[in-house]
């Protein structure tokens, strides 16, 4: 039964973001193939599916409302029907505009390719059922407030304001114990087993989100598919056991980040063409903008990804665009303003939330605190090559592709769209680094222990800008 309602969730959820996708992403061209972007739908659905009802939840349970099962059946009804009803007229629509052109060939490795990640999907979304909840921070941190809010039908309990009960981590976002709730009510019972379905899920979202996304704007179909199943086999993603297969932060992280970069590219990658249309530019700046905010809404890093998305969108309409500086500041505006929408809610919740063992980096940013950190540098810098090209093997080859893709098309590299990217990545090291100089705790420990899974976080940007690199026809 628990199997059936998780299928039935996951269609319901899916449901809620297919809606959303097919009236953000702009009209696919007439000339363009109708596969990509049902791809794009389907994966950026699943999405916004888990982000949009986590947010759904938030707000329901700050009006004071209760969380009950038949919420939740109501939600995943309205889900099943809205998403098959939305996927029926689209794919009705898109039939009418074109026709396949590709030749026995291209088909039959698009079908070897599409078979090898479904192979992939299902042998993930297998090994994550195949365990409950075991590690420290998807029971302690994540697990454990999604059962309080399951048993106690609300966001406002007492017990998740307790520091000892809720393991000092009264302030970390809800987005993954309101899915898990969701699926707590679906099933009416604790069931901290099938509700992982959501980790393996996002993963496969990703992965379809960034082969629709591309396969659109190239005619280089072959190598779009090579740098999916890339992405799609990142070690540090899967089979890491911190990575999709578990129910920790850091796989959602590396999904909703990875996607929001991908649409920040996307506008970047068609801002000079003199076809692109403003309407779409501004679709792709929302979506970002939506996925920044469930990247903020799922861990705390989302905030310095965003400030670093900021900053280098920033810098790169500042370089390229400066001579239409009312598009470069409205840009910035769309993307940020979204973002801000999406997780003001939390942030007003937050704010009546205890402080405990937050580690306070923005107090902690005086020059003395540097100072003392200076030796923690050295350390860091050489701990994160060593994590990043010699255990290459272990975590994967991104890194060592980016330099090698780098090097080969150096022009293309300082591109907008790619140069952001580098800007985006750089920036990212450069945040982790300096984490770890004004930490409370030693760099050994603070990053010696989590390096591994900040790197799997931006190990999509990594593959993205592969991907840019090698792929010749960009809008």
């Amino acid at each position: 039964m628990d199997m059936a309602l998780t299928l039935l969730g996951v269609i319901g959820v899916w449901g809620i973001g297919i809606a959303f996708s097919v009236n953000l992403l702009p009209k696919p061209a007439k000339s363009s193939e109708p596969f990509s972007h049902i791809v794009e739908v389907l994966g950026l659905g699943v999405i916004l599916g888990f982000g949009g009802t986590a947010l759904f939840y938030l707000l329901w349970g700050m009006s004071g409302l209760s969380y009950t099962s038949p919420l939740s059946y109501i939600w995943m009804s309205m889900g099943i029907i809205i998403g098959i009803s939305t996927l029926f007229v689209q794919n009705r629509s898109l039939k009418q505009k074109t026709h396949c052109t590709e030749s026995t060939a291209e088909i039959d490795f698009k079908r070897l390719c599409l078979g090898i990640l479904l192979f992939l999907s299902v042998s993930t979304i297998l090994q994550c059922l195949m365990t409950p909840q075991r590690f420290w921070d998807e029971r302690a941190i994540f697990g454990l407030k999604a059962i309080v809010i399951f048993q106690e039908a609300t966001i406002q309990s007492d017990s998740l304001l307790h520091p000892d009960f809720v393991q000092y981590h009264p302030k970390y976002p809800l987005l993954i114990p309101l899915n898990e709730a969701h699926f707590y009510l679906l099933f009416g019972e604790v069931n901290d087993r099938w509700s992982k379905i959501i980790f393996p899920m996002l993963y496969v979202g990703m992965t379809l989100t960034f082969l629709g996304t591309i396969l659109q704007l190239t005619r280089q179909k072959v190598r779009t598919w090579l740098f999916t199943l890339m992405l799609a086999t990142v070690p540090v993603m899967v089979p890491f056991e911190y990575g999709f297969l578990s129910g920790q932060a850091d796989g959602p992280i590396a999904c909703f980040h990875t996607v929001t970069l991908l649409y920040l590219w996307r506008y970047l990658s068609g801002l000079k063409n003199p076809e692109d249309k403003r309407s779409s530019s501004t679709r792709y700046l929302i979506i970002a903008g939506l996925t920044a905010g469930m990247t903020i809404f799922t861990k705390d890093e989302g905030i310095a990804f965003f400030l670093i998305d900021l900053i280098a969108l920033s810098i790169i309409t500042l370089i390229y665009f400066r001579n239409q500086f009312v598009l470069a500041v409205t840009s910035i505006f769309k993307f940020g303003i979204t973002t801000v929408i999406v997780v003001a809610p939390w942030f007003y919740h937050r704010e009546q939330l205890p402080s405990t063992t937050e580690m306070g980096y923005f107090s902690r940013m005086q020059i003395s605190t540097f100072a003392e950190g200076m030796a923690a540098l050295t350390w860091a810098i050489q701990h994160l090559l060593w994590r990043m090209f010699l255990q290459a093997g272990k975590w994967g080859l991104q890194w060592w592709m980016l330099i090698l893709s780098f090097v080969a098309f150096p022009l293309k590299a300082i591109k907008p769209n790619q140069l952001f990217l580098l800007l985006n990545i750089l920036g990212a090291l450069a945040a982790l680094l300096i984490a770890g100089m004004i930490a409370p705790t030693a760099v050994e420990e603070h990053i010696g222990e989590s390096s591994q899974r900040f790197l799997m976080q931006i190990s999509g940007a990594a593959v993205l800008f592969i991907a840019g690199q090698w792929i010749c026809d960009q809008e």
